[in-house]
């Protein structure tokens, strides 16, 4: 297995795979090429024989710059639990401390709960903040994401 740095060219089959995969609701796909085209440094592709079996897309926040963020990461649902996630976390974290981040933030899903124990196995920290709304036994931010788009939100100081 090959983990590398996504191109502008993978923006389409990244775009492919999130439908394919479908644990996830569906981001507008233009983001993908945002990515792939200016975080480039902190989005990985992870490859099995020229095939994409997972994907991780972050970046280094520009208003915080102590800070990195996870927006997406996904393995290929047959191959989920062989630490393809790991591996693509590991050099994001990497590459995060090379660009001086001292932590790295994410969000997921409160009902998301393959996703949910990942990010507790790569040590992430639940901050729920003030008045938290438990959704599915996790402590979320309450409207995260819009009326009603409760989300949890994980923290790791690296």
């Amino acid at each position: 297995m090959l983990v590398r740095n996504a191109f502008p060219a993978d923006f389409v089959d990244i775009s492919d795979k999130s439908k394919d995969w479908a644990d996830i609701v569906i981001e507008r796909e233009s983001i993908y090429h945002i990515f792939t085209e200016h975080f480039r440094s902190t989005c990985f592709i992870a490859e099995d024989r020229g095939e994409m079996i997972g994907y991780l897309l972050g970046f280094r926040s520009g208003s915080r710059p102590d800070e990195a963020l996870i927006h997406l990461i996904q393995v290929a649902p047959r191959l989920r639990g062989n630490g393809i996630g790991r591996r693509m976390f590991s050099q994001f974290q990497a590459e995060a401390k090379k660009m001086g981040c001292k932590r790295i933030t994410t969000h997921s899903r409160p009902e998301n709960n393959n996703c949910n124990r990942f990010y507790k196995a790569m040590g992430f920290e639940t901050a729920s903040g003030e008045n938290p709304v438990i959704v599915n036994g996790m402590p979320c931010v309450k409207d995260y994401t819009g009326p009603g788009k409760h989300r949890v939100v994980w923290v790791k100081n690296i």
